[in-house]
């Protein structure tokens, strides 16, 4: 602006054109400044705009002036690889819509930000020291394509693009960096010629970074947020015992009581929680508070509201604005319950009628709440262990003849979803993608509706592993037996039923035989074929032969090393995941899955790049 007149510019007068510039402040107010970044550009541009000025060659940097042997390391450095395979292929429109189209101060380069999300899982580096990388290491600076220092970014610019990224999924459903990674894993598979038509699957659980919380340390919990929100001046007309717990610093009750106080103690907790959830229900500003949520949802998934004892006087408040302190009210119910009439009320030890019922713990769900600093993290038991926080779905080929190993997808779940169920989510995408035929999977993934999405879409399951137990050694498989379809060409001994019928809906195969076959063959005691008065017979659900026949499968010396390919699916995980440990370092399902699409990015460069290393030493990278 200062090398232009301001008259020239705007076609108006001074006083007009000061108008027009303080509108473009507000508008930049109003808007997330920290996303933008200060420039002395006019205010009549969008505020989204593409970063190409990496394209653009510097006529003096510090690379021009290297030596030969450290600018070919350089050419050869996994830095110089990010800027040409990950960040030059960010397509940038595509988070046009995470900005206004009004006009205000352009964006921090979008292809920056998600390429410094990836670099941040990358290196292992936290929020800090991301922001000193940004600003000093030049390895960070080249794989930006940025030949030189000199221009800054506002540590609050990473949160509020993943703040960005989180609200435009929630909204539309849209996952802007899932389809960064798509791009990513496209460019790849063509870019270095990879057969992407045998892949491996795996699931891995994500330990949430909460701390695993006992049922009176949970309710203790949400109870305590709640009243710690709440203004001192509401707290002090509260009963005294409330005023008492919310004074409470030590929530470690468990720790704290002794076993014939914890019972009690929950009790009067719930008892708690109740009343103040009934008595605040009506005031606005408190009622959509999230730790009131938390309260709300806690004591309905734990709890049974059991008697519906109305006081017209209990909605009332004492006219401005604040509780009253009286008894605890009846707490209306949300599922049957009985009434307060009801002979076989249950009651409490002095006979009063009881107005809420803790659950037993096998009638808690999964997905109940854990704790309430992660809403969304779910509860998953196996193999004798607890775990709290999500689980992972990651897919890599593994034909031995590509120059390296490409992760294909990668989806995050709550942990106690289904492997079938997340299997589903690609079966529709990879085929026609990456070309996937062959699918190696262990027995978690055994489900008969996906099993079926993945026929429909020309997949062929490779199972190492079958859930159930094996049927004992002596008796006679059904993949013994010949079959076309769900018709039995012939039995183990070589005979063929006179009669045979398959119902569709329900998938049952049933069939006769001869007696004169099955009288006296020596595997009638072991075979599936049943004796009845005038024949023999057989009938089974389809699904239980297709088990018959993959176990057979299994069993056959010959796809022996085809399967033992999916045992690198571990190495992948770790990789992946535990290298840093277990315990992800964030909170809810969104920007767990966003960090591990970053991991994904992060680890498909690393290994495209040790191929190109490998290429140059004329040396052979593993596929």
């Amino acid at each position: 602006m200062t090398n232009h007149n301001k008259e020239t510019i705007s076609g108006k007068s001074d006083t007009a054109w000061l108008s027009c510039y303080n509108h473009s402040q507000k508008l930049y107010a109003n808007s997330d400044c920290t996303l933008g970044y200060l420039t002395t550009r006019g205010f009549g541009e969008r505020m989204f705009q593409k970063n190409d000025s990496h394209t653009q060659e510097q006529l003096f940097s510090p690379i021009k002036e290297l030596p030969d042997g450290p600018k070919q390391k350089l050419a050869n450095h996994w830095s110089t690889h990010f800027y040409e395979h990950v960040f030059s292929q960010i397509d940038e429109e595509n988070f046009d819509v995470l900005y206004h189209d009004g006009f205000s101060r352009p964006n921090k380069p979008v292809n920056e930000l998600v390429s410094l999300e990836i670099i941040k899982h990358l290196l292992g580096l936290s929020d800090k020291e991301l922001e000193a990388a940004y600003l000093f290491d030049f390895r960070v600076r080249n794989a930006l394509g940025k030949e030189t220092l000199g221009d800054n970014i506002c540590p609050k610019t990473f949160t509020n693009f993943r703040r960005r990224l989180l609200e435009f999924e929630e909204e539309t459903g849209r996952d802007l960096l899932q389809e960064v990674f798509e791009d990513h894993r496209d460019y790849l598979q063509d870019e270095f010629d990879i057969d992407a038509s045998t892949q491996r699957m795996d699931s891995t659980f994500i330990e949430g970074n909460i701390k695993q919380l006992s049922r009176i340390e949970l309710i203790a919990k949400v109870l305590h947020n709640f009243l710690r929100d709440l203004p001192d001046e509401t707290v002090a007309n509260l009963p005294d015992e409330i005023q008492e717990f919310a004074d409470t610093e030590n929530l470690e009750l468990s720790y704290t009581l002794e076993p014939d106080e914890i019972q009690p103690t929950l009790e009067q907790l719930v008892d708690q929680g109740a009343w103040l959830l009934d008595r605040f229900k009506t005031h606005e500003q408190y009622a959509e508070l999230e730790s009131f949520a938390h309260l709300q949802r806690v004591l309905d998934e734990q709890c049974y509201r059991i008697a519906e004892l109305e006081d017209d006087d209990n909605d009332e408040d004492d006219g401005d604005g604040q509780a009253d302190a009286g008894d605890s009210p009846g707490w209306q119910p949300i599922r049957s319950g009985r009434s307060a009439e009801d002979e076989n009320a249950q009651t409490d030890e002095d006979g009063d009628i009881k107005h809420i019922e803790l659950k037993d713990s096998d009638e808690i769900s999964s997905d109940s709440m854990q704790n309430p600093h992660d809403e969304d993290a779910t509860h998953r038991r196996k193999a004798g262990k607890s775990y709290c926080g999500y689980k992972a779905n990651v897919a890599e080929t593994c034909d031995g003849d590509n120059p390296f190993r490409l992760i294909t997808t990668i989806r995050v779940a709550t942990n106690n979803t289904d492997d079938g169920t997340m299997l589903a989510e690609d079966v529709a995408e990879l085929p026609y993608k990456t070309g996937l035929t062959d699918l190696l999977l262990d027995g978690g993934y055994t489900h008969k509706e996906v099993e079926s999405q993945c026929a429909s879409h020309g997949i062929t399951q490779h199972f190492t592993g079958l859930t159930g137990q094996r049927p004992p050694e002596e008796k006679l498989s059904l993949a013994a037996a010949e079959w076309d379809g769900h018709r039995m060409q012939a039995c183990p001994a070589g005979h063929e039923p006179f009669e045979q019928q398959y119902t569709r809906e329900s998938g049952r195969i049933s069939g006769r035989m001869d007696s004169t076959f099955c009288d006296g063959c020596p595997q009638t005691e072991n075979c599936f074929v049943k004796e009845k008065q005038e024949f023999y017979s057989y009938g089974f659900y389809e699904r239980k032969l297709k088990l018959a026949k993959r176990r057979k499968r299994m069993d056959n010396p010959e796809n022996q090393a085809f399967l033992n390919q999916r045992a690198g699916a571990e190495s992948l995980m770790n990789e992946v995941y535990h290298q840093d440990g277990e315990k992800t370092r964030f909170t809810g399902k969104i920007k767990v899955k966003n960090a591990s699409i970053a991991k994904a990015i992060g680890t498909n460069l690393k290994r495209a790049s040790r191929h190109l290393n490998s290429k140059r030493d004329g040396k052979k990278s593993a596929g």
